[in-house]
């Protein structure tokens, strides 16, 4: 039973405190409301500014990315020729081995592999 009345005692001595403290207004006041004006302007100035810089930022970026590319570009072409040369090259090769003049042009090289 005490403890129920210390519980009951302690609401009615907190329950009106509290009250008070939630109905205390405030003040508002026009420098107050000036301040938030002049934040808000330096918060958009700033945006716009690192708007200005990312833009910049950006096209930096892409004048150099196209520039590697050309260079790719570049590199590849040099490295397709480079591989035509060597498939000619090749060919030459295996055309010399493979595809020459028959000894005798006469016959055929069945017949005179045959008589030999």
């Amino acid at each position: 039973m005490k403890t129920i009345q210390q519980f009951i005692l302690f609401f009615l001595l907190i329950v009106p405190i509290y009250g008070i403290a939630e109905t205390k207004e405030i003040p508002f006041t026009l420098d107050d409301r000036d301040r938030i004006i002049r934040t808000e302007q330096k918060v958009e100035a700033l945006g716009e500014k690192l708007n200005s810089r990312i833009d910049a930022l950006d096209d930096k970026i892409d004048s150099r990315v196209d520039g590697l590319r050309s260079e790719m570009n570049a590199r590849f072409d040099q490295l397709f020729s480079f591989l035509w040369a060597i498939i000619g090259i090749f060919t030459a090769m295996m055309i010399s081995v493979f595809g020459g003049k028959p000894e005798n042009p006469q016959c055929s090289s069945r017949i005179c592999r045959a008589s030999a």
